[in-house]
């Protein structure tokens, strides 16, 4: 009677400890797709952040071209409008 309830509890105890590895095993698994995952966002992220710099220097040159564009453009219009032969 006694060697069958120490079988039976090491085959218990076997069965719980095979349970635990499946389920820590599934969590490596989780872990690993979802460490995957993260690092493809954050690839991601950091693209975005390099493409959405801060646009103040870029609008500074293009303001200062467009008031040298207007500048001409209005020195040009007043000679238009001016008869030349006057």
């Amino acid at each position: 009677m006694t060697t069958t309830l120490v079988v039976l509890t090491l085959i218990a105890t076997g069965l719980i400890v095979v349970a635990l590895a499946l389920v820590l095993i599934t969590i490596l698994f989780l872990l690993r797709k979802t460490l995957f995952t993260l690092g493809t966002i954050n690839v991601g992220l950091r693209s975005i952040a390099r493409r959405v710099e801060p646009l103040e220097p870029v609008l500074v040159d293009v303001n200062t071209e467009l008031v040298a564009v207007h500048r001409e453009l209005t020195t040009v219009l007043a000679e238009h409008r001016t008869p030349s032969g006057v």
